[in-house]
């Protein structure tokens, strides 16, 4: 991009908690219209659904149990990916701009000859 323009603007977003707040409703629409094998959908429905929390108060007392409708098991080994996929829809406006992801973070590579600009 320097070599045709002579600076780039960058966004660098670190989508913080990112993990906690994705709704399972709206990952298992995107992972449903994949072409994914069915039993890696059911296994990946399983592993979404069907779990719940509970809270221990200092007095030893037990909450009644929630269902987890959001968030994406921190440390999984399939929780990077389940994220991109939540992302997938996020795009560059621009053919000039390039976007980088992974995991939580997204660069996005503005160059200052393009058809839109960053702001």
């Amino acid at each position: 991009m320097l070599e045709n323009n002579s600076y780039i603007r960058c966004l660098f977003i670190d989508f913080s908690k990112a993990f906690y707040v994705v709704r399972h409703s709206i990952l298992l629409s995107k992972i449903s219209s994949l072409d994914i094998p069915p039993t890696a959908l059911n296994w990946i429905i399983a592993f979404l659904t069907g779990r719940s929390q509970v809270c221990k108060t200092s007095d030893g007392r037990f909450s009644d149990p929630q269902p987890i409708t959001s968030s994406i098991v921190q440390g999984s080994g399939i929780g990077p990916t389940i994220w991109l996929i939540m992302e997938s829809d996020l795009h560059q406006l621009s053919d000039a701009n390039v976007i980088f992801k992974y995991a939580d973070d997204t660069n996005l590579l503005v160059p200052e000859n393009t058809d839109c600009t960053l702001y």
